[in-house]
């Protein structure tokens, strides 16, 4: 309005799209279960290789027993027996295990040396990535080739370090391993964000993932007795470093500041963009202990992040599920000659249906993919309550409730729940079969193994010398 010298403004203020959708998380989850099913069924892998190899011999005699068979078996050797830093967990190691994460949590969190986990991890999870990544595709690749007798030659002896003689594909797989840590470790201190950058993240997540395959490898749960301590402390352990310790430290999550190297920036995040090197843009760059997913497609950038110990806690539980699993059905076959047991549970399920299929998974086979399942649905309550809440979760607080509850539950359904509690002696003389025991043997209980029990008839067989004198047979009744 001229007339009045006034001067009339529209101002519109307008913010930048961003996804309705945090595909991230969709993507951390699916590769938190796949991760934690991969290693678990892995750390079954020396039953099932024990199985293929057997084979049914001719009888000798035509009047054998009908239920008598013999099956040749491995010749014990080196290469078969548990490696010698595996460790079978007791209760005093999960009570020390927690005791010593605490402390590492709260080292952390008071002293700040963020930069010296990046280095240990880059060192730690590089000799994972050797081992579990490019030791077996070099072998694979080499095997095939001219080059197999050259490059599995020694050529380092270091006795002295106790490491012993080293192979020319042992070498290339170390230096392979090393050298891609090395450049992960040089962008986590070269680059502001280097969450951002996608080879960090990539390597990241992948190293993370060779380690929790390699921990689940090594550490070996045998009850649900110590599973049941170390997942009950664990959970109590998440739950008071994410909601009790705020109420100590001023409002600050000893877990949430930890597993953000110090915090989240204190800005807001379209200052950040134009000044990055402002003092309040600083921090919240993920702590490598975890796997990280950048968010897609949003300026404010931020990761959706899942810790390795959501993975590998959860993971002894389902590990344990799968060697218990695999144990059956080596026991089973060396008896009748099949992996699938005779016995089945009384349960009965629609035939011919896909409920009926689903039915039969859940209540009469075995207990990895139901494990697995109630892992998938614990990670995904736990992510959804992120949103809920609007502030990260103590992912434990669901993955233990659901994981061991179905183990349990399970247990008691299959009328297995005493044997799974003090250990399965099906485990005990699946290990004696495989790792070169000459003979074993088990308490004289009822000579049946079914699929409602995990107990193994006394004596399941010995080991016998073969014709030749050099085959061992085992004969069993």
């Amino acid at each position: 309005d001229l007339s009045n010298n006034a001067i009339h403004l529209q101002v519109g203020i307008h913010s930048r799209p961003r996804p309705s959708y945090n595909l991230s998380a969709i993507i951390i989850w699916a590769l938190g279960v796949f991760i934690a099913a991969l290693a678990a069924f892995l750390s079954a892998q020396d039953y099932r290789d024990h199985r293929k190899p057997m084979h049914t011999l001719p009888s000798s005699s035509s009047s054998a027993p009908t239920n008598e068979r013999t099956y040749t078996a491995h010749q014990p050797s080196t290469s078969n027996s548990p490696p010698p830093d595996s460790l079978e967990l007791t209760p005093l190691h999960a009570l020390g295990f927690i005791v010593m994460a605490s402390s590492a949590l709260l080292v952390l969190f008071f002293l700040k040396i963020y930069s010296f986990v990046k280095i240990m991890y880059a060192f730690g999870c590089s000799g994972a990535l050797t081992q579990v990544f490019f030791f077996p595709i070099y072998t694979k690749l080499f095997t095939s080739t001219k080059y197999k007798r050259y490059m599995s030659q020694v050529c380092i002896n270091m006795p002295l370090c106790e490491i012993g003689a080293v192979s020319r594909i042992e070498v290339l797989s170390a230096m392979s391993g090393y050298a891609i840590g090395l450049a992960w470790l040089i962008l986590a201190f070269t680059l502001r964000h280097p969450e951002n950058n996608v080879f960090f993240w990539v390597v990241q997540d992948i190293m993370g993932a060779c380690m929790c395959m390699l921990f689940l490898s090594i550490i070996k749960l045998n009850s649900i007795r110590v599973a049941s301590i170390l997942l009950i402390v664990a959970f109590l352990y998440d739950i008071f470093f994410v909601f009790v310790t705020p109420l100590i430290f001023k409002g600050q999550s000893v877990m949430i500041t930890v597993a953000t190297s110090g915090g989240p920036p204190k800005a807001d995040p379209s200052w950040c963009e134009k000044y990055p090197t402002d003092a309040d843009c600083q921090g919240g760059d993920p702590l490598p202990m975890l796997l990280t997913v950048p968010r897609i497609a949003d300026y404010q950038q931020g990761a959706s992040l899942l810790g390795l110990g959501d993975i590998v806690l959860p993971g002894l539980l389902l590990s344990f599920a799968a060697r218990f699993d695999e144990a059956k059905k080596l026991v089973g076959f060396m008896r009748t000659g099949s992996a699938t047991p005779t016995n089945r549970s009384p349960h009965t399920c629609p035939p011919d249906s896909p409920a009926g299929r689903i039915c039969g998974l859940l209540c009469n086979g075995g207990y990895f993919v139901p494990l697995v399942i109630a892992y998938a649905i614990g990670l995904l309550c736990a992510n959804i309550a992120v949103y809920v809440m609007n502030m990260g979760q103590p992912a434990l607080l669901y993955l233990v409730p659901a994981c061991l509850g179905t183990m349990v539950v399970l247990g008691k359904r299959r009328n297995e729940l005493d044997d799974l509690w003090h250990g399965p002696k099906v485990i005990r003389a699946a290990d004696a079969m495989v790792y070169g025991e000459e003979e074993f043997e088990t308490p004289n209980t009822e000579n049946t193994l079914s699929e409602g029990g995990g107990s193994v008839g006394a004596p399941l067989g010995t080991v016998e010398e073969g014709p030749d004198g050099d085959v061992p047979l085992l004969s069993l009744t």
